[in-house]
């Protein structure tokens, strides 16, 4: 059975063949794998684009490579990470009856066209929930503390004496952690705080069940009791049409002064433009953000201008490990597909 990996860089490939062949499982070390490489990512100005691009409108409108046409020919499995897969890609394939992507979502893959051919869709949930929390607590930290501003006051040589009421040093303990949203990276950042620093959690979710949230030490409220009462709050909704710009100016109205926002998700989540009037206007303490409406940042975003928050470049995903972590998901689920059973994570 062959595996084609569509990607623009073949580290995945790379992975991937180091797993079969280091594997017990007789079915991987017989698989055939070719790499074919995607080169619509290098027609945009920056990967950034690209990316949002192909989560706002789907994979139609990039034209494939011809590499990827003449190898997909002969392909029973596609595994991908950000390779598109739009109609002319499926229909180029003859015999494929998986594809499945490193990614926890599908913008990529025109999904319900696969379907429709009878090819199954397989996904990795919450494979940057680990590395997307540390990021999450890590942005809560910098701007409870201010870490990075006195790292830059230190570095010049300078000392700045501060007082003890002074209302940015809350130990996490005593604060309450509000999260947006309740999936697979949301309920470990609650652990993490939770569990790990003894803050108060609570959540806004309409989806999750409530018995989960509960098991989870969460308590369950309504979007404006969360906004007016926790310290920290943390968004993780997805992104989608009835979500976009779910936090505007009427949502930072109701945080407390002293309130931090995170956002380590999605940028349309936010009105952008209400946010930097909120720590313009100090309405809310701060903010740490690793996602953006425009990226990367524009030179003369007012963001970088501001002593009140931490930026990161959309980069709370990213760690040397992560390749390995989420061939770890997408690998049993490969498994389950090769020995015929029923797929786990199939969309």
């Amino acid at each position: 059975m062959k595996v084609l990996i569509i990607d623009r860089f073949d580290e995945l490939a790379q992975e991937f063949r180091v797993f079969c062949r280091n594997s017990e499982l007789e079915i991987f070390n017989n698989l055939q794998i070719d790499y074919a490489r995607d080169t619509n990512v290098y027609r945009m100005d920056t990967f950034e684009e690209y990316v949002q691009k192909m989560e706002a409108e789907g994979p139609e409108w990039i034209t494939p490579d011809e590499e990827v046409l003449e190898k997909i020919e002969t392909a029973d499995i596609l595994l991908i990470q950000w390779g598109a897969v739009s109609s002319k890609v499926i229909d180029a394939a003859k015999q494929l009856k998986f594809i499945v992507t490193i990614r926890s979502g599908c913008e990529n893959i025109n999904v319900s066209y696969a379907k429709s051919k009878g090819i199954a869709v397989s996904f990795a949930p919450s494979r940057l929930a680990e590395v997307v929390a540390d990021m999450t607590v890590a942005l809560a930290l910098s701007e409870c503390r201010g870490i990075v501003r006195r790292n830059l006051i230190a570095t010049k040589g300078e000392w700045v004496e501060e007082k003890y009421n002074d209302s940015s040093h809350g130990a996490l303990c005593n604060l309450v952690v509000g999260i947006i949203g309740y999936g697979g990276i949301a309920r470990t950042v609650a652990k993490r705080f939770g569990k790990g620093f003894g803050s108060k959690v609570i959540a806004y979710e309409k989806i999750t069940p409530p018995e989960v949230l509960k098991e989870d030490g969460v308590k369950q409220v309504e979007l404006s009791e969360l906004l007016q009462t926790a310290d920290i709050i943390t968004i993780h909704a997805r992104l989608c049409p009835e979500n976009r710009h779910m936090i505007g100016a009427d949502e930072f109205a109701m945080m407390k002064p002293n309130a931090i926002f995170i956002n380590t998700a999605r940028a349309g989540l936010v009105d952008e433009k209400a946010l930097i009037k909120a720590l313009e206007t100090k309405q809310i303490r701060g903010a740490g953000l690793d996602v953006y409406e425009k990226e990367p940042l524009p030179l003369d975003s007012p963001l970088l201008k501001m002593d009140n928050v931490t930026l990161m470049p959309h980069s709370a995903g990213i760690t040397n490990d992560i390749l390995k972590n989420s061939l770890k998901i997408v690998t049993t689920e490969l498994e389950r597909f090769l020995k015929g059973e029923a797929l786990k994570f199939q969309v």
